[in-house]
């Protein structure tokens, strides 16, 4: 029987909203339901987001936060943009964009369930780019509210399953590890870093799942489909 929870701390892709890990034409309207607001080539955006997001993923896991201004000022030189300091800005501002993505309609009320209950809540993901537009999505879907602290890897300096970035988070709530669930959909960084860090790991059900096979640190100690059933799961460990 596992122990009922102060805090729980959440993964947001796969987890919150769609997972941004494509950044391909068929996945543009999920990012940018109202277009590319710019004046620039689709097929010219299209190649300098890949190209950015081709960096990102070169570098091993677990990945330090990557700069990507390099990348975006060579790509509007190649435009005929002088890539300055506020273009290159501008450009990662847009870039960005692709990780954003609707919340889940099941979300706030499942913050909202678990706040009801006591439990403390937060939020640690990987990200190519800083938070900033992602913690302006939550407060738009109001569950920014919720969460009582958001730690993005662009911004901590190292991805998951880094297990300082877990420690960060807690730390942060002043939760200890044991006291602590993390709830991710990636055996192989989610579930593997909650443990490295000493909290209980939480799968949502996902293309990931066969990694759980991989490595014993990658089995999860608890299983859901989705996260709109871990209220009920907490009100039976406490009623327990």
């Amino acid at each position: 029987m596992q122990r009922r929870p102060k805090a729980i701390v959440f993964d947001m892709g796969g987890v919150f909203l769609t997972a941004a890990s494509r950044w391909e034409a068929d996945t543009f309207a999920l990012s940018f339901p109202e277009g590319l607001r710019e004046a620039a080539p689709f097929d010219w955006f299209l190649a300098l987001s890949q190209a950015c997001l081709t960096h990102y993923t070169s570098h091993a896991v677990p990945r330090p936060a990557v700069e990507l201004g390099p990348v975006i000022g060579e790509h509007l030189a190649a435009r005929g943009i002088e890539p300055t300091a506020e273009a290159v800005r501008r450009w990662s501002g847009i870039v960005a964009q692709w990780e954003v993505r609707p919340i889940y309609p099941h979300v706030g009320a499942t913050l909202a369930e678990l706040n009801a209950l006591g439990i403390r809540l937060g939020l640690v993901s990987n990200t190519v780019f800083d938070g900033r537009l992602h913690r302006i999505n939550f407060a738009r879907h109001g569950i920014l509210e919720r969460l009582e602290t958001t730690v993005f890897s662009a911004e901590f300096g190292w991805n998951k399953p880094h297990p300082g970035i877990f420690a960060h988070a807690l730390d942060a709530m002043g939760v200890d590890p044991g006291d602590a669930w993390y709830v991710g959909d990636r055996p192989d960084r989610d579930v593997c870093g909650a443990h490295g860090a000493g909290m209980t790991a939480v799968l949502v059900n996902s293309a990931h799942v066969g990694a759980v096979t991989k490595a014993p640190e990658n089995r999860p100690d608890l299983w859901v489909t989705n996260i709109a059933s871990l209220a009920g799961i907490v009100a039976r460990l406490s009623a327990g």
